[in-house]
């Protein structure tokens, strides 16, 4: 946004030997971002009128021209690529030395003399954004109809002596009051304790008359709408002084009564509108748009609208996208005797979605999605109402305002302790200063000592100050944040408390990866209906979401599986096998205020179909292997009390640590895997995070190397099928548990020469003493013993 400082003079009494740069200094601090300063009268002053007098094409470009240009002084050649150049036309020319933006953007730069594709220039003949003017595009600005002469500087053309502000729009975004130069000059008054000239408008409107019927069908959307009508209209150019300001500050001149309520816009920082009434049907009515509604804006668009848009219509068709643009079916036009003046308040949120929607950004939307204050809706339309007569002589206002609205809001007041803003600042601030800077600021303050009663003008309460807070941040900036002396805070220096169960999740993770060979993913915390039908899972126990974005996101998850799964169905596209891990949170509802959330560790182990590896297995070995190394201490497996649906239900083995069950690992169901469209093997399972950081383990990984090697013995046993691999285990260990260090299964078979109710396994169990190397008879005598643990449960050792 660009700020006059000669517009902000009107307001203020500003001193004349005000250096910018000073200006800008303590705008920053207090108010804004300030992007730059342009003092145009230095900036047209490197510039001058030039004189078309020869084009020729660029002999190595097509849409280059060689000019010759008649500077008064000299003439200079200028390689120039303007699409509406002609012999004899009047231009703006940027001499070598002059600082330009190229193309209207960026930071200005200096022109030197140039070679373009191998012709060389001396200087730049402009297009309007390039020198401060209002926007030409690809079109140079044409002086030939104006009253200048060759070598003429531009700054005694524009009679500007201005300097232009530019704001960052970012830094005011919470400030709707700041969209306008007279909320700028009220900074400018507090700041330099200057006094403000107040708004006064001593303009008398009839109290009857030609007035114009308003509706308002959605007080949500329109809070209030203000219109006028004027008569006897004369459509002309706009005098220079208005021009001038209009550009300076970045808007292009169209015809006077566009041009007020530009003005008025940037005055005041209310967007109005004005339609020519010979176009209005019957009145107004502020609604929303029909599903489907189409309407032509002045942008010559034709814009597809829905029942979430607001326009301001006729008793026949809309004729203006509120608070956005205005369409081209009631346009003021060069024949315009009579018009509607339309001040209204929009809903800010609105605004931005239709805004959004339509990709259509306008100064009115930048101004109307801040939350503008519903009071300035008057005053903007007696200032446009007051120019109107200054400029059009025989102009007549037909009637009064109509005020439509569903009353003001209500003044909102404050109680603001000085002690602690002190407090917060970090400095002392007396009552009588904190209560000067406040009225300085033209907030109203009464009471006495330490706790003063506050009202928080209008123009402020909209989404801007509501809390004590929001004063303790007007005091400081207006005190200066420069004053407060920088303090380090008085903090114990003593280290965090542990996080326990964060720190076993990072060392957890890194296992899972460097030491198992799994890839971890990152997955939404929701899953649809369709995802629990795939998994064969049921809606009980979940948590609902009423806003949800998609469909595939409308239940939060009580486990990991579903997307896992869908990871799964996604990496078959580009590989074979693979495994994958996530940790994540699980939401159980059980009636409770809040669901149960558990953190989980969840996987996935993927085969080709026609592996012969057995998937069940594969999983269960990372996760004993994993738990094992995680918590330094033996796991048991055993059946579980509640099977998954989504698991086969007899390849499914719950996961103990002591006397708790921490989670379970299983196969996949078969019709789980065809709803997915998963042609492989894929075993899964879920670990409860939370219940192992919770239990008292000991989880020192460190184990000293044996200093006796030890024996390995492989056992192959054919066992009736019923028979639990964990059940055999069991039975191995119990032969000699002081000298078993490790059984491991690393084959199964059923098929050729094994009966249809018989399977064979095959088993290396390691044993180990801590303080000898074992004898021959040693290792004999366990397996035996081995041997007879499995025969009593109906096994058949093979090679015996």
């Amino acid at each position: 946004m660009y700020i006059s400082l000669n517009w902000i003079k009107d307001f203020v009494d500003l001193d004349p030997k005000l250096d910018p740069q000073e200006l800008g200094d303590l705008f920053t601090v207090r108010t804004a971002e300030i992007e730059g300063f342009e003092d145009l009268s230095k900036v047209y002053n490197d510039m001058v009128v030039g004189k078309v007098e020869k084009l020729e094409k660029h002999p190595n470009a097509d849409k280059l021209q060689v000019c010759m240009v008649d500077l008064g002084d000299e003439k200079v050649q200028i390689v120039c690529g303007g699409v509406n150049l002609f012999e004899g036309m009047m231009v703006p020319v940027a001499k070598v030395g002059s600082w330009v933006k190229w193309h209207g953007e960026g930071d200005p730069v200096q022109l030197d003399s140039v070679k373009l594709r191998g012709v060389e220039s001396f200087g730049m003949i402009c297009a309007g954004e390039e020198i401060g003017l209002a926007p030409t595009g690809d079109h140079i600005v044409d002086m030939t109809e104006m009253d200048v002469k060759p070598g003429q500087p531009l700054a005694e053309i524009y009679g500007t002596d201005d300097v232009v502000i530019e704001v960052d729009n970012k830094s005011l975004t919470h400030r709707p009051d700041l969209w306008g130069h007279y909320g700028i000059a009220r900074e400018f008054a507090a700041i330099y304790g200057k006094k403000l000239q107040e708004f006064n408008l001593d303009l008398g409107f009839p109290s009857k008359g030609d007035q114009i019927d308003i509706k308002i069908e959605d007080y949500e959307l329109c809070p209030r709408y203000c219109g006028v009508i004027v008569k006897n209209i004369k459509v002309e150019e706009s005098p220079k002084w208005l021009q001038d300001r209009l550009i300076a500050v970045g808007h292009r001149p169209i015809s006077n009564i566009v041009d007020i309520t530009n003005y008025v816009m940037a005055e005041l920082g209310q967007p109005l509108h004005a339609f020519d009434r010979s176009f209005i049907n019957g009145g107004i009515v502020v609604r929303r748009a029909n599903k489907g509604e189409k309407i032509t804006t002045l942008d010559g668009e034709e814009r597809k609208l829905d029942d979430t848009m607001l326009v301001i219509a006729d008793h026949k068709k809309p004729v203006a996208l509120a608070g956005v643009m205005g369409g081209e079916n009631s346009e003021i036009q060069e024949g315009t005797t009579e018009i509607i003046i339309e001040s209204a308040n929009f809903n800010a949120q609105n605004i931005r979605t239709t805004s959004t929607k339509l990709g259509l950004r306008t100064e009115a939307v930048q101004r109307f999605e801040k939350a503008l204050d519903p009071v300035l809706a008057e005053t903007a339309i007696k200032r446009t109402c007051e120019l109107i007569l200054q400029l059009c002589p025989d102009a007549e206002i037909a009637g009064p305002i109509n005020d439509v609205n569903k009353g003001l809001p209500e003044e909102l007041k404050v109680k603001f302790d000085t002690e602690a803003a002190s407090s917060k600042i970090g400095v002392e601030i007396s009552s009588n200063e904190c209560k000067k800077i406040l009225e300085s600021l033209q907030f109203k303050v009464s009471g006495k000592g330490k706790v003063l009663d506050v009202t928080v003008p209008t123009w402020r309460a909209t989404k801007d100050v509501d809390i004590e807070d929001d004063l303790v941040e007007e005091i400081v900036r207006m005190y200066g944040y420069e004053n407060v002396p920088e303090t380090m805070p008085e903090l114990p220096i003593t280290a965090p408390m542990p996080n326990v169960e964060r720190t076993l999740k990072h060392k957890a993770r890194q296992m899972l990866a460097h030491e198992h060979g799994m890839s971890e993913v990152y997955n939404y915390s929701f899953y649809g209906k369709d995802e629990l039908r795939k998994c064969l899972m049921v809606e009980d126990n979940h948590v609902l979401l009423d806003n949800f974005l998609s469909s595939d996101q409308t239940h939060l998850r009580v486990s990991l599986v579903p997307n896992l799964l869908k990871n799964v169905a996604d990496n078959l596209r580009y590989f074979d096998g693979f495994r994958l891990f996530e940790v994540g949170r699980t939401y159980i509802e059980e009636g409770k205020f809040f669901p149960i959330e558990d953190k989980i560790f969840g996987g996935m182990v993927v085969l080709p179909k026609k592996s012969k590896g057995e998937i069940f297995y594969e999983a269960k070995a990372i996760v004993e292997g994993f738990l094992q190394d995680f918590l330094g201490s033996d796991i048991e497996f055993e059946l579980p009390d509640d099977p998954r649906p989504f698991v086969h239900s007899s390849r499914i083995a719950s996961i103990k640590v002591g006397e708790e069950v921490v989670g379970y690992v299983g196969e996949i169901h078969p019709q789980v895997l065809k709803n997915w469209d998963i042609e492989a093997k894929v075993a899964g399972f879920e670990i409860n995070f939370t219940k192992l950081a919770a239990m008292e383990l000991d989880f020192v990984k460190y184990k000293p190397i044996p200093k006796f090697q030890g024996l390995d013995i492989d056992i192959s046993v054919v066992l009736p099928r019923e028979r639990k691999v964990a059940e055999i285990e069991k039975k191995i260990r119990e032969a000699d548990p002081k000298l078993i260090e490790r059984v491991k299964l690393f084959d199964i078979y059923q098929g050729e020469n094994i009966e249809d109710d018989k399977k064979a396994l095959a088993f290396r169990v390691l044993l180990q003493a801590e303080d000898r190397t074992l004898t021959d008879e040693e290792m004999a005598k366990v397996q035996k013993k081995i041997f007879r643990n499995l025969e009593n449960l109906g096994g058949v050792i093979r090679g015996k």
